[in-house]
């Protein structure tokens, strides 16, 4: 979509683009009427025709409009438009004079205290009113943090929010969130819950503080196995003990030990801001546990999806190693395509049901969404599919609309077994238009881009400058 000196709406007016994620891109912006700067974020054209793409963003807008406070970025209109004859939906926010936390790591990878403890307050604050509401967020990480140059942080992207009052926007299977910050429950396949949003930000801050990712790995699926079963490096002893003892019961592997809601956690952080120890209902875990393979029923937000230990009772194991074979293709397909990143959050869908091991079992199939990989660079696409077990036919397709680079489509993405070929087209840049060169007459000499050979060559022979 061609946005240079446009008005979305016949309101908006667009101007440089600040981010791009997998369903869409923020524009920043200006409301014409009221004369105000905006950030404006447009669902990608090629998701508008998709009923349940435009529920998700529409749920962004629902969700984070009923919210008000200092820590949540606003959402001041929501809109759903055809301008020559091109479907738009397009959501309109306040504009943060700032940052994300994401971009902030990239270029210090590591924070103080105090700066690093402010982020943890003011997100969990957003948390505890956006709990207190009903609103799990469900994707909480450093690209969704906003800092501003005053310090004030905020959060954002309340697009796969889960809310008990909101028509479940996820299919029977998916698994979502991001890798990194994704809590050991979610990884598991269980609903989210304001604590695995507590574990989210507690990701993030062990983040900001160490200057490394709790967990990492080559692919998705691994760093979700890390998040169940094992810890995380200890934070440096050049962090204070209670701030050490903070992050790790935020981070705790059993949802129980951690602080149950972003208001306790929010308290927590003030006690350990005064200097005072935490309060009898709040004192940390004597230890965390790692949590078992849960059997569950069919729910729209639930699939077993992970491993289970390697080590488990002979009475669990009859209950659930009938299943067990196929619960590794299932986390693949699962979280195998989870953002590693702080793009747009997504995920694979499987299709293989899960049924007891025998001889003659199907082999168990993936499912793609695409959400989770346009408008990403293709080598990153590459080397996720590649893990996933796929083959991948890079297809060049030349646009001026998409970033050189980015991810333009992706076929076949249902159905798809171990080895199968899965043609991913990325954006290349056009040639350069053709430059005329007229003999008989020097200033028709570029006609091109303004840079042309032909335009220099006719300089040169009447003595001009090149530059």
């Amino acid at each position: 979509m061609e946005t240079s000196a446009r008005l979305l709406n016949d309101r908006y007016e667009l101007g440089a683009l600040l981010a791009s994620g997998g369903m869409g891109r923020v524009w920043r912006g200006r409301d014409t009427v009221l004369n105000r700067p905006v950030a404006v974020k447009i669902l990608r054209s090629e998701f508008t025709g998709d009923a349940s793409f435009v529920a998700r963003f529409r749920a962004e807008a629902q969700h984070a409009a009923a919210l008000h406070h200092p820590n949540i970025a606003s959402v001041f209109d929501y809109g759903e438009v055809e301008e020559n004859g091109e479907q738009l939906a397009y959501l309109v926010m306040e504009l943060v004079d700032g940052e994300s936390l994401a971009a902030l790591l990239a270029r210090q990878r590591q924070l103080d205290v105090p700066t690093s403890l402010r982020i943890l307050r003011g997100t969990a604050a957003a948390l505890s009113v956006a709990h207190s509401a009903g609103l799990v967020h469900r994707d909480v990480k450093p690209g969704n943090v906003l800092v501003a140059h005053d310090g004030t942080v905020k959060i954002t992207d309340f697009g796969i929010a889960w809310s008990a009052s909101s028509v479940p926007l996820t299919r029977t299977g998916q698994v979502i969130g991001t890798a990194h910050y994704l809590s050991p429950e979610q990884a598991q396949g269980g609903r989210a819950t304001p604590a695995s949003d507590v574990y989210a930000l507690g990701a993030v801050v062990y983040e900001c503080l160490a200057g490394r990712r709790a967990f990492e790995g080559e692919n998705s699926v691994q760093i979700a196995v890390k998040q169940i079963r094992e810890q995380p490096e200890p934070l440096p002893d050049t962090i204070p003990a209670d701030v050490r003892a903070l992050v790790d019961r935020a981070m705790a592997k059993d949802p129980a030990q951690r602080f149950p809601d972003g208001d306790a956690l929010l308290r927590a952080v003030d006690e350990t801001l005064a200097g005072r120890p935490p309060t009898a209902h709040d004192a940390g875990p004597t230890g965390t546990a790692v949590m078992p393979l849960p059997v569950l029923p069919p729910d729209d937000d639930r699939h077993v999806s992970t491993p289970p230990p390697e080590r488990r009772r002979p009475t669990a194991l009859i209950a659930g190693a009938a299943a067990a074979i196929l619960l590794i293709a299932a986390l693949v397909g699962g979280i195998g395509v989870l953002s590693g990143g702080d793009g747009e959050s997504s995920a694979a869908t499987p299709t293989a049901a899960e049924q007891p091991s025998t001889a003659a079992q199907t082999p168990p199939t993936v499912t793609l969404d695409p959400a989770a990989y346009l408008g990403r660079p293709v080598t990153e696409v590459q080397a996720e599919l590649t893990a996933l077990g796929l083959t991948v036919a890079l297809q060049p397709v030349q646009t001026a609309d998409v970033a050189e680079g980015a991810v333009t489509a992706l076929t076949p993405t249902d159905g798809l077994l171990a080895g199968a070929t899965v043609t991913v087209s990325h954006a290349v840049a056009p040639p350069a238009p053709p430059v005329v060169v007229e003999d008989d007459d020097g200033d028709n000499g570029n006609n091109g881009n303004g840079n042309g050979n032909g335009g220099k060559k006719k300089d040169r022979e009447r003595g001009g400058d090149d530059d």
